[in-house]
């Protein structure tokens, strides 16, 4: 994969929207596979809001585009869901900077989220690392890539929400420990 991300790299999600409609709206029939990318969905979404809560103010652990918010939101709130659901993703949405750029609002919802990557990892000191549960983002990455260089390579991490969690155990030990037990004690 060959993506470099230096020691003063601060981490940044970068969530497409599979991520919201499987944390939030979990395919049926379910089988153990989608009850297992629902939960790790979850947990990445509650860990974000842990975590936007202990950041000093303006400074953001997750960033997704206008485009791929909206196409979640649409599709969730027309499905009438219960007032605790609504709650749970207005508390998301403010944990995550939704970015409404007019460039970037152009774009198709998958380029806009590589444009995103992109930019984060190419003009900031951010290593964003891209969650998606769509196999077939790495493809799509790996074009928006070869359209600039042949010979070039994903420069970030591209995780589904399952792997995901298992690098914010590593990462964020005590904040995972503490969304595992919130996670546990509410029985979802």
């Amino acid at each position: 994969m060959g993506y470099s991300a230096n020691s003063v790299s601060e981490v940044i999600l970068v969530l497409c929207h599979s991520f919201f409609h499987d944390a939030f709206r979990p395919q049926r029939p379910v089988d153990e596979q989608k009850f297992r990318t629902w939960m790790s969905s979850r947990f990445v979404a509650n860990l974000i809001i842990e975590r936007k809560a202990e950041l000093p103010e303006g400074s953001d652990f997750a960033i997704t585009s206008k485009q791929a918010f909206e196409d979640f939101a649409v599709k969730f709130y027309s499905e009438n869901p219960s007032p605790k659901q609504k709650e749970i993703v207005d508390i998301l949405h403010n944990s995550v900077f939704v970015l409404d750029h007019a460039s970037i609002s152009k774009l198709s919802i998958d380029e806009s989220i590589l444009v995103i990557c992109d930019t984060l990892y190419s003009r900031s000191n951010y290593a964003p690392i891209l969650i998606t549960n769509i196999p077939k983002k790495r493809e799509k990455a790996e074009e928006f890539y070869h359209k600039k260089d042949p010979f070039a390579t994903i420069p970030y991490p591209i995780y589904s929400a399952e792997e995901a969690e298992l690098f914010l155990h590593g990462r964020y030990p005590e904040l995972s420990a503490l969304v595992d037990e919130r996670t546990r004690i509410s029985g979802y």
